[in-house]
C-alpha cells in the first residue's frame, strides 16, 4: 500500500528531473550571455561601501561572457556595457579597458573600443597600453594616421612607456604627413629626457623626423610636377623653376636630395626614409599587446 500511494510522487520527481534536465541541455545549447546587466548606482548602494567588490564580481561574468567560444555566433552587444559599468564602479581596472577595448576593436566595434579606451585614458592615465591600443584602432581601423600620432604621443608621455612608443610616434606623425609635429614632439621628450643613453636615442629619432618634415615638401612637389608633365623633373630645381616649391629645403643629414626608385626622394647621407601609409589589404595584422600591471 505504501509503495502505491509513492508511485505518484515518484513519478513526478522523475519527471520534474526529466523535464530540468530537459531545461539543461537547451541551455547548454545556448552561448554563455549576461541576461540582465544592473546599473552601477544600485551596485554601489548594495554594495554598502565596497563598489570594488561589486566591480570584481561582475568582472568574473564578463570573463566568461569574453571567453565564451561561441561567442561570435551570440554577438558583443554587451561587452562594452557591462565593462562600462566595471569600470564605473572602479575606475582603475586597467585591464578591463585594455581587454574590452582590443576586444570590440577586432569584432568591428570601433567606436565603442575607442569610447572604453579614451575613459581609460581618463582614469589610468599612468597605462601607456590604453592609448597605444587607441593609436593602433585610429590607423588599422579608421585610417586616421594624423590621430594614430597624437594617441601615441600620448602613449610615449606615460610613465613606464617603453622607449619604441616614441618611435611608433614618430612613424604614426610622419605617415600622417605631421613629420613637422613629430620634431616638436620629440624635441620635447628630449628636453624631459634624464639619461644620456635616452637623449642619445631620441636624438637619432629626432634625425630621421627633421629628414621627413624636409622632404615632405619635395615630394608633394615632385607628385604635382608629374601629374602635370607625366614623368619626373631632370633635376630638382626645375621644381623652383616652374614654380612648385619657393625653394629646394636643405638637407638636414647635410647631403643633398636623391629621386628614389618609389619617386620620393631621400637624403644621399641617410638613404631611410618610413614608408608611405598603406592601403587597408595592405595592413600587417593586429599585433598582440602584451598587459602590463594593474
Amino acid at each position: 500500500m505504501r509503495r502505491l500511494l509513492l508511485a505518484p510522487a515518484v513519478l513526478a520527481l522523475a519527471a520534474a528531473t526529466a523535464l530540468t534536465a530537459r531545461r539543461m541541455e537547451v541551455g547548454a545549447d545556448q552561448p554563455y550571455d549576461i541576461a540582465v546587466l544592473p546599473r552601477a548606482a544600485p551596485l554601489r548602494w548594495m554594495s554598502l561601501g565596497h563598489p570594488t567588490l561589486a566591480a570584481n564580481l561582475l568582472w568574473l561574468r564578463a570573463v566568461q561572457y569574453i571567453g565564451e567560444p561561441r561567442a561570435d555566433r551570440r554577438g558583443w552587444e554587451k561587452l562594452y556595457p557591462v565593462v562600462d559599468v566595471i569600470t564605473d564602479l572602479d575606475p582603475r581596472h586597467g585591464y578591463a579597458y585594455q581587454v574590452a577595448g582590443v576586444i570590440l576593436g577586432g569584432v568591428g566595434r570601433v567606436a565603442e573600443s575607442n569610447a572604453i579606451l579614451e575613459k581609460g585614458m581618463r582614469n589610468v592615465p599612468d597605462r601607456y597600453v590604453l592609448p597605444l591600443i587607441r593609436a593602433f584602432n585610429a590607423f588599422y581601423y579608421q585610417d586616421d594616421w594624423a590621430a594614430a600620432g597624437r594617441f601615441a604621443e600620448a602613449a610615449a608621455r606615460a610613465p613606464g612607456a617603453p622607449a619604441h612608443v616614441r618611435a611608433t610616434a614618430l612613424a604614426f606623425d610622419v605617415k600622417g604627413r605631421r613629420a613637422d609635429r613629430a620634431v616638436a614632439f620629440l624635441t620635447e621628450m628630449r628636453a624631459e629626457a634624464q639619461d644620456d643613453d635616452s637623449r642619445k636615442a631620441i636624438d637619432e629619432q629626432l634625425r630621421q623626423a627633421r629628414i621627413e618634415a624636409a622632404a615632405e615638401p619635395v615630394d608633394e612637389a615632385l607628385a604635382r610636377y608629374r601629374r602635370d608633365h607625366g614623368l619626373d623633373p631632370l633635376w630638382l630645381g626645375r621644381l623652383v623653376d616652374e614654380g612648385y616649391l619657393p625653394a629646394i629645403p636643405a638637407d638636414p643629414a647635410g647631403g643633398h636630395w636623391v629621386v628614389g626608385d618609389g619617386g620620393r626622394v631621400h637624403s644621399s647621407v641617410q638613404p631611410f626614409r618610413f614608408r608611405p601609409a598603406p592601403r587597408h589589404d595592405q595592413l600587417p595584422p593586429e599585433p598582440r599587446i602584451q598587459d602590463s600591471q594593474r
